[in-house]
């Protein structure tokens, strides 16, 4: 009877450590191309981030990576009890993890776990009377307050984190929207030996010396998201004396079930734009050498290796782990996977840092398809630095960057329709059959571009060039990063954001914008950028959407004096706009950034870019004059819809006011639509997704619908005067 109850006990406990123990308590870091949430926890697990990194190539859509995970491990390690274990570990699993017991949030006086610094005020940002939700919106653990952040970072997040091991680890997060640095966010950790294992003030450990202490990363890269399906290629850089970075990166492959080349994530039944060309890297920027030597370490991380996630002390926290698994975990810091994969191979080669242990990139081994030793999905990337002895109220700090690179989404576009027209050719310096960027294993199997049943040998090689241009951004956005680690967080920066409003007017769209920007010295004038369609760049049919251009200037060296308004009068009439405003500076002050230039400087296009669409609007029309626009409308004929939004129908030359029934031919209301602007134009929708919908939200079927038109006066009652126009949907 006891042990029964002791069976329902355990499977309680594990229920709740599964379910009840990730408090989920995050901040975003959102100024850049590359935007992401820190965890109070530092959890990165499955659960937690497919939602929470996201890159601007296609429009913050897609999650960068799968899941990662840490770990802390020392041996002989003694507990309150005086118990001695073998090995003693507090990690996170890449499928979960345990905040109560194994790595702990450290709420603060007021019970807050993390709290987010900003450098400037968010910029506020309206839309005809729609204030957009800040680009990082402001809570109660939020404060504008430079002197808190290192550097000249834009925003800085910060949490504190204890362990069952007895390490209390300060967790920071830094991101910069400057254009030389916003594609990567830079974390620094700190681990102290408090010898405080739970939350309360009580140190339970106060003379443990933490011996052979590792540190421990597992990053899985993010799933294909277009059919054949595929996983990414783990790659390593800086094992090596001679190297200048130290990293682990991944980047896609071609599906092993595709009938063509789709390196790139390439859907070749539409564009051939490519989905997923970005290289993704966790980059090593700082290492302590010990704790009494806060030099960097370059021979750190002492470990590198690719494996499976589907081992179970790589998967789950350290409190689910039995002893075995958790000697299993501390084993692969120290040397990798030689226990587990017979015959991996590893360095030999006399250039690596001596004591070291990094298995051969999984790139150079003879493998076509990184599915191949463990199926589809399954590939990670592995770090560890140590091994450290860590006495009382000794700390060490390591500095890490998540960094992407990629080809531009233009340059994607417009080496996708080459690629599709069978026309493609390579970048600068890439020579079919004589010299090349494509990685290891192309080597190998040159098939992997052969020819098929779409497109030459000739045409895929050069595709496949264009995607791995992503490697070389990669690397640049790297340097930039460990420049910056380097500079001590010095990196120049831009005139504070605007707010910014617009207005749809008839005629005209009207933006306006603050003068916050004007409080630095150097502060030289404005720029206003538009793009048509939608806010991220794509083409459909050969039309361009979302392509940022500059169409207004005021201030020092330009041909405008300084102003805060602009009248969009080229836009035209029925196109959805989206619009930011940059500050610029005078450059003379700036010192040379990460790529030795000094320059003038910009505010970030993310800090104060709208994201619901402005119009060009007409006065208000007559009963007499309402048209409806297209009629017919035609789901396949995209010649003839807006720019970026397939499903619009347009009510134009409207009474000022009015109410808009439509009705199937049958007499079934299928929507109701309220004309309150004054102005003579009213969409089917006012965003993307409402588009065509019914009341319900249901996507409008094919045929012939009846709009009857009431006028109202200004405070909404009806004139008694109505119209009926008739209009035809073909879906």
């Amino acid at each position: 009877m006891k042990r029964i109850y002791y069976l329902i006990v355990l499977l309680c406990l594990m229920f709740f450590l599964f379910t009840s123990t990730y408090a989920g308590v995050y901040k975003w870091i959102r100024v850049g191309k590359y935007q992401c949430y820190v965890v109070d926890s530092g959890s990165e697990a499955a659960k937690t981030v497919r939602a929470g990194t996201c890159y601007y190539y296609d429009g913050f859509i897609n999650y960068m990576y799968y899941f990662r995970a840490w770990a802390l491990a020392a041996r002989d390690w003694i507990d309150e009890n005086g118990n001695t274990l073998p090995v003693k570990v507090s990690s996170q699993g890449t499928a979960a993890e345990d905040e109560l017991i194994s790595t702990i949030p450290v709420p603060d006086a007021e019970g807050i776990t993390i709290r987010r610094y900003r450098r400037f005020q968010t910029p506020a940002i309206i839309v005809d009377g729609v204030k957009l939700d800040e680009p990082f919106p402001f809570d109660e653990a939020d404060e504008v307050n430079p002197d808190k952040i290192l550097g000249t970072a834009d925003i800085m997040v910060e949490s504190w984190i204890n362990t069952s091991i007895g390490v209390t680890i300060h967790q920071r997060a830094l991101g910069w929207s400057q254009t030389n640095h916003d594609e990567y966010v830079i974390y620094i950790w700190t681990f102290k030996n408090t010898g405080n294992i739970d939350l309360d003030d009580e140190i339970e450990l106060p003379n443990q010396t933490l011996n052979d202490l590792y540190f421990y990363r597992v990053n899985r890269s993010n799933k294909w998201h277009v059919s054949p399906k595929g996983t990414n290629w783990h790659s390593a850089y800086g094992e090596h004396v001679a190297d200048s970075l130290r990293m682990v990166y991944w980047y896609s492959s071609r599906a092993p079930k595709a009938t063509y080349d789709s390196f790139g994530n390439i859907d070749s039944k539409s564009t051939g734009f490519p989905k997923n060309p970005e290289y993704t890297n966790e980059a090593f920027l700082h290492v302590d050498k010990s704790p009494s030597d806060a030099t960097d370490d370059p021979s750190q991380p002492q470990m590198t290796d690719t494996g499976s996630t589907e081992l179970p002390f790589i998967k789950f926290p350290s409190s689910a782990q039995s002893p075995a698994e958790a000697l299993l975990l501390y084993q692969t810091m120290q040397y990798g996977f030689v226990p587990y994969y017979p015959g991996w191979a590893y360095m030999d080669d006399p250039d690596i840092y001596p004591g070291t242990h990094h298995a051969v990139r999984f790139d150079e081994m003879d493998y076509k398809y990184p599915d191949n030793p463990w199926g589809y999905g399954h590939v990670c990337s592995f770090a560890a630095c140590g091994p450290y002895t860590l006495k009382p109220g000794e700390s060490i700090t390591m500095i890490r960057a998540s960094v992407l690179g990629t080809i531009s989404p233009e340059n994607g576009w417009e080496v996708g329709r080459a690629w599709v027209n069978g026309t493609c050719e390579p970048p600068e310096g890439c020579v079919f059959s004589v010299t090349d960027n494509l990685p290891p294993q192309y080597k190998k199997f040159p098939e992997l571009y052969e020819a098929d049943n779409i497109s030459t040998e000739y045409n895929n090689w050069a595709k496949d060039c264009w995607i791995c241009t992503g490697k070389d951004s990669l690397f640049i956005n790297t340097w930039a990063a460990q420049w910056n680690v380097r500079n001590d967080y010095d990196v120049p920066i831009p005139p504070p954001s605007p707010s910014v409003e617009i207005a749809s007017r008839p005629n005209k769209v009207k933006i306006t914008w603050g003068d916050e920007s004007e409080s630095v010295s150097d502060f030289a004038g404005y720029r206003v950028y538009r793009a048509s369609g939608s806010p991220y760049y794509s083409e459909e049919e050969n039309v361009v959407v979302g392509k940022w251009e500059r169409i207004f200037e005021c201030g020092k060296g330009t041909p405008n004096a300084l102003t805060h308004s602009y009248d969009d009068a080229t836009a035209q009439r029925g196109l959805a706009y989206f619009y930011y405003v940059s500050a610029f500076d005078d450059g003379i002050g700036n010192i040379p950034d990460a790529n030795g230039k000094r320059e003038s400087l910009e505010s970030g296009q993310y800090l104060n870019m709208t994201t619901i669409p402005a119009y060009l609007t007409k006065p208000a029309g007559t009963l007499s004059t309402v048209r409806v626009v297209p009629n017919p409308f035609n789901i396949g004929a995209a010649e003839l819809q807006y720019i970026g939004e397939p499903d619009k129908i347009m009510f134009i030359d409207l009474p000022a006011y009015c109410t808009i029934k439509i009705y199937t031919e049958s007499g079934d209301l299928a929507k109701t639509l309220y004309h309150t602007s004054g102005d003579g134009d009213e969409s089917w929708g006012r965003l993307t997704e409402e588009h065509s919908t019914t009341d319900t939200g249901q996507i409008i079927v094919s045929g012939i619908y009846i709009a009857l038109i009431e006028e109202n006066n200004e405070d909404g009652s009806p004139t008694g005067n109505s119209t009926a126009v008739k209009f035809v949907i073909v879906r």
